[in-house]
């Protein structure tokens, strides 16, 4: 009777679905459920996705309900005109298809089930999208399945008044195949977390995990494991335990802190098994607490343990938090452990040097004299002779300071803001503790920050205020104004153009520190630093610009095996990449250096030029080094891979290929690749034409010949 009433259902649904579908642009909307089904994992894809909806067919009557409530969404977004952007973002979609599958779980096809579903779905929409904002703009916090928990509960709660649903029932074989126990427990709770607590769907569940990610299978299974543990040991019995539907809140909890919003190491590892105990304890007081109403606990101890967890994390801004997840904790680890090594000690402000020659840093940041608390970060540089001493004969005039009168030059590109000359030069031990700047030039870098220069000799500044400057435009000469005991070079970045505003972090760029090139570098007190010119013409022939071609062909030990064909696109952010077509490497060019980022997609073609020239500083110093590194999936692609990303989240180093490079010759660039634990090293070379275009580029064996 009920496959009867169930068809009759489906029938009379069948042509508004087929009209709904094609009205809302069938081919997108469906690419963006099944991403969204898969974020309900932590998983990126549409294949995932569709693998698991393909696996919600063994309970087609679940499913309905789901699509209808992500349809009615749909529709609605489409009506109101909100635009297709949330299509690209899982929890618009996935919330609404949690609210559908519940009413699907807890009642029969129907006419009022299905306006049920699609009234559930609109609201977890609307809701998904005022919590989503208030949560990330108050808190940095993700909306998760909070939406869902919600309209569960309001769907729940008008239930007793509806008297027109009829209750689902669930056939035998959705709980037992014959399994121990504690397995089938933890296959059903897979399946549980879509409404389906099947064991053949906890199956196809944990199937995609471990095909996904070691790590979240592992996570998935021992989170369950350790959960169930204390469960049984604080209620005195295990015997409910493998059926309790909350068990779920286990498993997401570790996916989301052991694998997804922390970076996969040992401490969030434990953090992730603290937020399993904590949603024990959590789900047995909600379940206390709604047992009055009939409310089910749902998926709110997995929200609320998460949240609190990350927004205490956020608060004191700690290392663990991983700034952009991948598709699994291995890939996650891969870039972030990758990039924290290549960018360490970088800090998006990256200055030249405010002079030529070679200066003497006397007090770098947290220097121990006047950079302290908010001035922290700041520069003192003067010049210094062999013995040390930085004046000739007594010391006694400005004039016998080597500093004194010495260009100063603009370190960025921007505008001059403010400028103060007319203070006059302190003598020699004493200071001006009325005008601490001294003569001041404050620079606006287009980059978005500030950058003043202070101490200059007084009338000597050359620009004035709303002047275009260039790096290594002059700006003044070397005094000794303000609080300065000699003549001296002092600065600092800053986030506003307030005179004695609070300094942040940065950093220099391509520069000789105590004799050595250092590509980036925040130096150390007493070391000498002298600038190094970069090459323009290099930065001219490696500018690509929009749409431009690059094609290669391809030959491993002298036979042609392919060819690499890219172009220059832009993405929404405004960086540039190479787009093969299966790949992207993503590049910048700045006045100090070329540098490819990130390589998203799979194409060992494309891989070739990031390994060849991850970094390369337009500072042409024929035999100085620089060290870059690599992640290990760019370099090795056989199951050894595996096995380097699942350890790396105990061993760090694991993670990255270290890459050094240098230039043979004014045409030719040349480096190895090191991968951890491996003696071999692959050699990699570059080679320039006479008008500094790139011609030619190997990697091990295998050469890139430019046509």
């Amino acid at each position: 009777m009920w496959t009867v009433h169930y068809r009759l259902t489906l029938k009379r649904l069948l042509p508004i679905t087929q009209w709904t579908m094609k009205r809302l642009q069938t081919p997108r909307l469906v690419r963006a459920m099944c991403a969204a089904t898969a974020e309900i994992l932590f998983l990126r894809g549409v294949g995932a996705g569709a693998l698991l909806l393909s696996a919600m067919l063994l309970q087609p009557a679940v499913l309905l309900m789901g699509l209808t409530g992500v349809l009615a969404t749909v529709a609605f977004a489409r009506m109101a005109k909100l635009g297709q952007t949330y299509l690209e973002w899982g929890p618009f979609l996935f919330n609404p298809l949690l609210a559908g599958l519940g009413v699907g779980y807890l009642f029969q096809p129907s006419a009022a089930s299905i306006f049920l579903a699609a009234a559930a779905g609109i609201l977890a929409f609307v809701l998904t999208w005022t919590l989503s904002h208030v949560l990330h703009t108050f808190f940095l916090l993700p909306v998760l399945s909070l939406p869902f928990v919600a309209v569960s509960w309001t769907v729940h709660l008008a239930a007793f008044r509806f008297a027109g649903l009829q209750l689902a029932t669930v056939h035998s074989y959705a709980y037992s195949i014959g399994l121990p126990v504690p397995i089938e427990g933890f296959l059903r709770t897979l399946g549980m977390i879509f409404f389906l607590p099947n064991v053949w769907i906890g199956i196809i569940v944990a199937l995609l995990l471990l095909l996904n990610s070691r790590i979240q299978f592992l996570l998935a299974l021992s989170s369950y494991a350790f959960g169930s543990f204390i469960q049984g040991i604080l209620t005195g019995t295990f015997a409910y335990v493998y059926y309790d539907p909350g068990t779920l809140n286990f498993i997401l909890v570790a996916l989301a802190l052991g694998g997804f919003y922390l970076l996969p190491s040992p401490r969030s590892y434990l953090l992730a098994a603290l937020g399993v105990a904590l949603a024990v304890l959590l789900g047995q007081a909600i379940g206390v607490f709604w047992a009055a109403v009939l409310l089910p606990v749902h998926a709110l101890p997995y929200n609320l343990v998460t949240m609190m967890l990350l927004y205490l994390l956020g608060l004191v801004g700690h290392q663990l938090l991983a700034r952009y997840p991948q598709s699994s904790p291995e890939k996650t680890l891969d870039y972030e452990l990758t990039a924290r090594r290549r960018y360490r000690g970088s800090t998006g402000r990256l200055l030249g040097l405010p002079f030529a020659g070679s200066w003497v840093v006397w007090q770098g940041f947290d220097g121990k004299w006047t950079h302290q608390g908010l001035w922290r970060y700041a520069y003192d540089f003067l010049i210094q002779d062999d013995l040390g001493l930085t004046y000739r004969d007594a010391g006694l005039q400005l004039t016998d300071y080597y500093a004194w009168k010495k260009p100063v030059l603009s370190p960025i590109r921007g505008w001059v803001v403010h400028v103060v000359r007319d203070l006059p030069d302190c003598d020699v031990g004493s200071v001006d503790q009325d005008h601490n700047w001294g003569n001041y030039v404050m620079l606006y870098d287009e980059r978005g920050f500030y950058v003043e220069i202070s101490h200059f000799a007084q009338n000597s500044i050359v620009v004035k205020q709303g002047d275009r400057i260039e790096r290594g435009t002059m700006l003044g000469r070397c005094g000794n104004s303000g609080y300065s005991p000699q003549p001296h070079i002092h600065i600092q970045v800053q986030l506003t153009p307030v005179l004695g505003a609070a300094t942040v972090p940065f950093s220099f760029a391509s520069l000789l520190v105590n004799g050595e090139f250092c590509a980036e570098i925040t130096p150390s007190e007493d070391a000498v630093v002298e600038p190094v010119a970069s090459d323009r013409t290099l930065a001219q022939a490696l500018t690509f610009p929009l749409d431009s071609q690059l094609h290669f062909s391809i030959t491993q030990q002298g036979r042609a095996i392919g060819h690499l064909s890219t172009i220059v696109r832009m993405a929404v952010d405004g960086s540039f990449y190479l787009d093969s077509g299966n790949a992207k490497l993503f590049f910048s060019l700045d006045e100090d250096r070329f540098m490819f980022h990130r390589l998203d997609g799979k194409d060992p073609r494309l891989a070739l030029l990031f390994l060849a020239i991850p970094r390369l500083p337009l500072a042409r110093q024929t035999g100085q080094q620089w060290f870059d590194y690599l992640p290990i999936s760019t370099v090795i692609t056989d199951l050894r891979l595996i096995v380097y990303q699942f350890c790396s989240s105990f061993y760090p180093q694991l993670a990255s290929a270290m890459y050094v490079g240098q230039w043979q010759s004014d045409t030719t660039l040349i480096g190895t690749v090191a991968i951890p634990k491996v003696a071999d090293k692959i050699q990699t070379s570059a080679t320039f034409d006479r008008d500094n275009q790139l011609v030619r580029v190997s990697v091990g064996d295998r050469v890139l010949v430019r046509q």
